[in-house]
């Protein structure tokens, strides 16, 4: 089978990417392989799928900023995405050093600022924690909030489930169970000589194996989150990007449920997607369960292995999450712990920003940093000018920037401050 493009990996990056290379090339042949049994099943379906423009690197802005647009323009057509602009509440301490950049950040979208009055004002909230807690793990006292109005909550699957089914429109071909075995260079001219290619030839990626399975194609596109590395790898590409695992836990019951539909702020029903001063624990509304899924982006002594079927620790939201969040939350004290699940973030470690860049016949895209979903329309368009080699990003709202800004030779990028 013999294709112009094909793309690796179906989750929203590889689907995103598809789309706007087939929207803009529509003679092109394209295929896309993955190797799970349908689309959005890696990590984009393991988020916690929330979505914001409150960041402080101007291009995750403008990548982040169009993919709501976006977003918000498919959920305006009629096709539910399940979209709520619940907004983002972060919960400050005093003298909190994030303060400076949500100023910023407020001349680039839309935040509000939430004073100590509003705050006490929060049904469940406990502002202050009890002494003994507060010295013990060392909890701040919250003493305002920012709330990121142009922020929410959205459902992995049915914003894939958009991409997928646009790609099919236009004659994208879908191979599923299709798992790529390594990727093998080969010389650009072949000599048919035995230990080719040599340091001399010029090489590209030709084919994809997959069993007995074999694809060739004159381009290819990586979108394949943290498995880039290990693909990779024997080529001698550097994929820049390491990953850390994250987990979800869905915490539930009767308190629970009225503290999800307390909504004071946006008037989408919803209580805001909420993140504690304490070590950027948040908690995000899940409506459809009437629960909230719990998380936090641990960095230290989170290793960076990377195992097929991650496992989510009880144990870690029983004796971390749990203990900061009843301090602040007195009604999770009776949660029950209903589910959980565990994926990882491929994070580029420098600056937290994600990586578009060419070697050889391929377009690498890669290094999310857990922020693929709520960026993937930019993505998906900055893979499509890499590969149409434009010198221009164009993205949904008019916002631009260099294609080479994403690289990693010519790269212009300020270091991303709010991770979560």
């Amino acid at each position: 089978m013999k294709y112009d493009v094909i793309v690796v990996g179906a989750g929203i990056v590889g689907l995103s990417s598809a789309y706007y290379i087939k929207k803009y090339n529509p003679d092109l042949n394209l295929a896309v392989v993955e190797r799970a049994s349908t689309y959005g099943q890696g990590n984009t379906g393991k988020s916690a799928a929330g979505f914001r423009d409150v960041f402080t690197s101007d291009i995750n802005f403008k990548l982040s900023n169009s993919t709501v647009a976006y977003y918000r323009s498919i959920q305006d057509s009629g096709t539910d995405i399940g979209m709520k602009f619940c907004g983002y509440l972060f919960l400050l301490r005093d003298k909190d050093p994030r303060e400076d950049h949500f100023d910023e950040i407020g001349k680039k979208t839309s935040v509000r600022i939430i004073d100590l009055e509003e705050i006490r004002g929060i049904n469940y909230l406990n502002p202050a924690p009890d002494s003994e807690s507060a010295e013990l793990m060392s909890l701040p006292t919250i003493m305002s909030a920012v709330l990121g109005e142009n922020c929410g909550i959205i459902e992995p699957d049915l914003i894939c489930k958009h991409y997928f089914d646009e790609c099919v429109k236009m004659g994208v071909q879908f191979f599923f169970n299709f798992e790529v075995e390594s990727l093998s260079l080969d010389p650009v001219n072949k000599l048919d000589f035995p230990g080719e290619p040599f340091l001399w030839q010029d090489k590209i990626l030709r084919s994809l194996k997959s069993g007995k399975r074999e694809m060739q194609a004159d381009g290819f596109v990586i979108a394949t989150d943290v498995w880039t590395t290990s693909l990779l790898d024997p080529t001698g590409i550097d994929s820049h990007i390491r990953p850390k695992k994250r987990q979800v836990f869905q915490v539930g019951g009767e308190n629970i449920e009225k503290m999800v539909f307390d909504d004071r702020f946006t008037g989408s029903g919803i209580c805001p997607f909420t993140i504690l001063p304490k070590s950027g624990i948040y908690l995000r509304p899940a409506p459809r369960e009437r629960a909230f899924w719990v998380g936090v982006a641990d960095d230290i002594q989170r290793d960076f292995s990377l195992v097929e079927d991650p496992q989510a620790e009880n144990a870690f939201y029983e004796m971390n999450l749990l203990q900061v969040i009843r301090s602040y939350y007195q009604s999770f004290s009776s949660a029950k712990l209903q589910s959980s699940w565990a994926g990882y973030y491929s994070y580029n470690t420098i600056d937290k920003v994600p990586y578009v860049f060419r070697s050889l016949n391929m377009i690498i895209a890669t290094g999310t940093s857990g922020s693929g979903i709520l960026k993937g329309d930019g993505i998906g368009r900055s893979v499509e000018a890499a590969y149409s080699r434009k010198g221009k990003v164009k993205l949904s709202n008019g916002l631009e920037f260099d294609t080479e800004d994403l690289g990693v030779r010519d790269r212009r990028i300020d270091p991303e401050k709010i991770i979560l």
